[in-house]
């Protein structure tokens, strides 16, 4: 697994939230009155965890919703994907649900998603009993090890995060085993075109898939020409692979020049003329959020897509004089 496990998850999870619930915690997601919308709070929840002083808490998602009781009553669903088992976990998840709680004078539902190796490790509450006072929190959990006898109904679901586990899973097995991670790459790939999914949610799954199930350079080379004959062959009206090693390339060739100038422009192409205030606060970004920016832009179609974007990773657009 990548170290970067932070940036994929807040991808997949800012476009297919919803699918998340319904996929992951469905009796929560009958719940929510979802025409209302979804509002995304993270630059609420990076104020939390800053005044927390805890050090590096990574806290995937903080999203406010309603529920469909009619009453006026907000919901925080707290949704975090923990990728590596941790000592006093339980303890960190009471903390933020209490800061969370607090801050905003709010319910919250507090929603863990654990990606670790560990069948045995399974934190679900937090609690204490001293002198006569206690406290317990109950939070919602579900661990991707749990699916691996899942299969036959991971794929017959339709929903995005289906894929997602089974990619999970297939890196799990593979781990030791190159060629075998490449069969299964090429074949979890192909099935998002089965599917009948839309261009926005291809790209994005491509990209997590490509991420998740990373693998050797000569290998690697093998899979896209392999999915570069099979979209030939399906004459797929999506982006080509051709496209997508040529973002690839010219984002490297960026990266390597030590700036941004490729990725603006691969933006401009998409989108238009930028800005200037983003092509600014795009030239300042760090090497790591360029990568980001130059990957995430495969699933742009408006400028609304950058704008949420950069809000969503907390970008802040500097004012020109």
């Amino acid at each position: 697994m990548t170290p970067d496990y932070d940036s994929p998850w807040k991808d997949l999870l800012d476009q297919f939230f919803e699918a998340f619930m319904e996929f992951f915690f469905p009796d929560a997601h009958a719940q929510i009155d979802w025409t209302r919308g979804v509002e995304f709070l993270d630059k609420e929840l990076q104020k939390i965890t800053a005044d927390a002083a805890l050090g590096r808490r990574v806290v995937d998602k903080l999203v406010k919703v309603w529920l469909k009781t009619g009453a006026e009553i907000v919901t925080l669903v707290h949704t975090e994907v923990q990728g590596d088992r941790e000592p006093d976990f339980e303890h960190r998840v009471y903390i933020y649900h209490s800061r969370i709680s607090d801050r905003f004078n709010a319910q919250v539902a507090t929603f863990v998603v654990l990606t670790d190796r560990s069948p045995k490790w399974r934190p679900e509450q937090f609690g204490y009993e001293l002198l006569g006072t206690k406290l317990t929190l109950q939070f919602s959990m579900v661990k991707f090890l749990d699916y691996r006898d899942r299969w036959d109904e991971l794929e017959q679901s339709q929903n995005p995060f289906a894929v997602v586990v089974m990619a999970y899973l297939r890196m799990i097995e593979t781990r030791r085993d190159p060629r075998k991670r490449l069969h299964w790459k090429l074949t979890l790939t192909k099935m998002l075109y089965d599917r009948g999914y839309d261009k926005k949610t291809i790209i994005a799954l491509f990209h997590f898939l490509d991420w998740m199930m990373s693998l050797p350079q000569d290998l690697q080379r093998e899979y896209r020409d392999e999915i570069e004959r099979f979209e030939e062959e399906r004459k797929m009206p999506y982006v080509t692979t051709i496209e997508r090693m040529g973002i690839e390339q010219g984002l490297q060739q960026g990266l390597q020049q030590g700036g941004a100038s490729l990725t603006i422009k691969q933006l401009q192409i998409k989108l238009g003329q930028l800005d200037e205030r983003v092509i600014e606060a795009i030239r300042s970004l760090p090497t790591e959020k360029i990568e980001q920016l130059g990957m995430a832009l495969l699933t742009f179609a408006t400028m609304k897509d950058l704008n949420d974007w950069l809000e969503n990773h907390q970008i802040p657009l500097p004012s020109l004089n």
